[in-house]
């Protein structure tokens, strides 16, 4: 049972989501921590969401959230019986949203990220194990909307994370509980407005969050697995200033986000395991940032994965399906009709 592993569903949970109310992709996943021996892993996964609505009850609004595609790298090293050291790059955070359609029109939103978390665990023997590290983060973006246009960017920014977890092989069981600090990004960048450019800063902070992750076996070949994440999105904004137009505010998120997973992980033989779960993340039924263009959702994900010697090689497909949601800002109501999204994905591991 300790052999068994779970499929790639887990890498589409918040991937297909992007277009709620928070702008999580990755959920900081880190479960390359509890691998066995050493380990190299690489994913991608492409999303391609359909969200159309209707603004002031007349204008039909045919395309707001764009396809994007995520990529995260994965090493972890077992450097004693006790202590091993875990090194993850993703791109936790994201929007990409366009309008094409009046009133909204132009307007747009790209916001990248980028993060390099290093963790180190230490196994007390008795199951029990503590793991803690910390996060070096990068955003940038460009906005255009009533306001303007914004393109900015920050340095490297820093948070934290700790955790605990407890884990019996004979029954594959393992729980993990992870808290991840706040980042607060300072930003660089400029406005344009119609009456001209401004040099401005600003500041943004991506929220704290905290991670419970499980699985356990439930018969022979057999897991149970599911997680669950609250990142506390409520009083998250963007604010800039400058010297020749003031202070504006871009985005203001209004509440916190918690996200579900359950699942059940097969292994078929020696080289073939396949999963299905299902997930929903909650969210409000209004909002006053088109960043967030979709209430909450519920999805369902199918995963396969073949291993082989010391390789293995994962892929997986998710469907969400989104609530209706009425966004207001600047006055404007904008209702969003629920809408879709599809992710696909592979993930790649080497073992040495």
């Amino acid at each position: 049972m300790n052999k068994l592993t779970l499929t790639t569903a887990a890498l589409f949970t918040a991937a297909a989501t992007t277009a709620q109310a928070g702008i999580d992709r990755s959920d900081q996943d880190i479960s390359i921590l509890f691998e066995e021996g050493n380990y190299l892993s690489f994913s991608y996964v492409n999303v391609s969401p359909t969200i159309e609505g209707t603004a002031a009850g007349v204008f039909p609004i045919s395309q707001s959230a764009v396809d994007f595609s995520m990529f995260s790298l994965g090493y972890k090293t077992q450097l004693s019986d006790n202590l091993s050291l875990a090194l993850i790059w993703d791109q936790p955070y994201g929007a990409s949203i366009s309008y094409i359609d009046p009133p909204l029109a132009p307007g747009m939103a790209e916001v990248k990220s980028s993060a390099l978390t290093g963790i180190l665990r230490y196994e007390m023997g008795n199951g029990f194990s503590v793991h803690g590290g910390v996060r070096a983060q990068k955003v940038s973006g460009e906005i255009i909307s009533s306001l303007g246009a914004l393109s900015a960017e920050s340095g490297t920014e820093w948070g934290g994370l700790v955790g605990v977890a407890y884990e019996k092989p004979e029954i594959a069981l393992r729980v993990a509980l992870t808290y991840f600090t706040a980042v607060d990004h300072a930003l660089t960048g400029v406005r344009a407005t119609p009456f001209g450019v401004d040099a401005v800063t600003g500041s943004v902070e991506m929220p704290e969050a905290i991670n419970l992750d499980f699985q356990t076996g439930i018969a022979e070949n057999t897991l149970l697995f599911g997680s669950i994440r609250h990142a506390k999105w409520d009083g998250i904004s963007l604010d800039t200033t400058g010297p020749a137009f003031g202070d504006a505010n871009w985005v203001n998120f209004v509440e916190d986000i918690t996200s579900y997973e359950l699942g059940i992980g097969r292994r078929l033989n020696d080289n073939w395991s396949v999963s299905l779960s299902l997930g929903y993340e909650g969210g409000s039924d209004t909002g006053t940032t088109f960043l967030a263009p979709a209430g909450a959702s519920r999805s369902i994900a199918l995963g396969a994965k073949y291993t082989q010697g010391n390789y293995d090689i994962s892929a997986g497909v998710q469907y969400t399906k989104f609530d209706t949601k009425t966004v207001t800002s600047g006055g404007l109501p904008v209702v969003y009709d629920g809408g879709s999204a599809v992710a696909v994905g592979v993930k790649m591991g080497l073992r040495f």
